[in-house]
């Protein structure tokens, strides 16, 4: 292969990865951010759900992710474990969304009966058009002190 075929063909490839690059970054800003009820809705049917001790409904709204981590059992299990809250009666607040492409990132907050608040950081990924639960993070030391500007159900 002469010079000349060897830098065409450098120079091919370079301005085919340049193109492919350009095309990444277009597709990734231009991923529409969700309506914030779209994000709503799942955890408060989340909540629902573990509310009335159907943990069957509610693992259908975590993440494939978490699906494979958890078995529906285990799934339960740790939210009883770990999140024992979710399941009793407490009103609901939204704070905070960040959305970056298709994942986002929600701060929920649980009123209780007393008035105290329990803060949760969750994390959505967008699957076949649809908004999933990723993971929930307890957020102590995030505490509810003004109202929030979110919904409140």
């Amino acid at each position: 292969m002469n010079s000349i075929t060897k830098t065409s063909l450098t120079l091919f490839i370079f301005v085919l990865c340049l193109y492919a690059a350009m095309i990444t970054k277009r597709a990734q800003h231009s991923t529409v951010a969700p309506p914030p009820r779209e994000l709503y809705a799942v955890v408060t049917q989340q909540l629902a759900a573990f509310r009335a001790a159907d943990f069957t409904s509610a693992y259908r709204y975590a993440a494939s992710g978490v699906q494979h981590k958890f078995s529906r059992r285990q799934f339960e299990q740790m939210v009883l474990r770990e999140h024992s809250e979710m399941t009793r009666d407490a009103r609901v607040e939204f704070g905070l969304i960040k959305v970056e492409g298709t994942t986002a990132t929600m701060q929920v907050f649980l009123l209780r009966r007393d008035g105290s608040a329990r803060a949760f950081l969750y994390s959505f990924v967008s699957e076949a058009g649809s908004w999933k639960i990723n993971g929930v993070q307890a957020t102590d030391g995030l505490e509810r002190r003004v109202q929030l500007a979110g919904l409140h159900v």
